[in-house]
């Protein structure tokens, strides 16, 4: 089976109504937001963490980034950015470098930033480069399950070149 139609499955198992959204093949949750012509705040973007025995991914707007320190401090573990390999082992149904808009699909754990309930719909990367699945902000906690969530990201760093 491959993500998209795994994640498919998932969402009709909860009764979720979704569209699937294509766009031009992109790299990063940015990119793709720019490409479907979407407000990045509007895409939901998975971090794959590691903890002390335990992985989970994080469900931030893709205009964020990870506030570690405050995530850590939340649920009492220290998390570290897992590396491309661990992506890849968990999610081998994806294309590479994809973390899925419903890891929980693959019963992996997740936390969910609050920041994602600020618009009325939330587009999840869908397993490839090249599509998106569409909800209604209102089913994000019935996506999500019981998935714990809070206020952990911030605006992304203008790095210098």
């Amino acid at each position: 089976m491959n993500a998209l139609h795994r994640m498919e499955r998932f969402l009709d198992r909860h009764m979720i109504p979704f569209d699937i959204v294509a766009h031009p093949h992109t790299h990063t949750s940015a990119e793709t937001a720019r490409a479907a012509g979407l407000d990045p705040g509007r895409v939901a973007k998975g971090v794959l963490l590691d903890g002390v025995g335990c992985q989970m991914v994080a469900m931030i707007p893709a205009d964020k980034e990870i506030h570690l320190g405050r995530l850590g401090q939340d649920h009492g573990v220290d998390f570290r950015l897992a590396d491309e390999t661990s992506v890849s082992r968990l999610f081998g149904e994806c294309e590479p470098g994809v973390v899925p808009g419903l890891p929980n699909a693959w019963g992996v754990e997740i936390v969910w930033d609050d920041d994602l309930l600020a618009k009325p719909d939330v587009y999840l990367e869908a397993g490839d480069h090249e599509r998106l699945l569409h909800i209604e902000t209102r089913y994000l906690r019935e996506a999500f399950g019981d998935a714990p969530h809070c206020h952990f990201s911030q605006p992304r760093m203008q790095h210098l070149s």
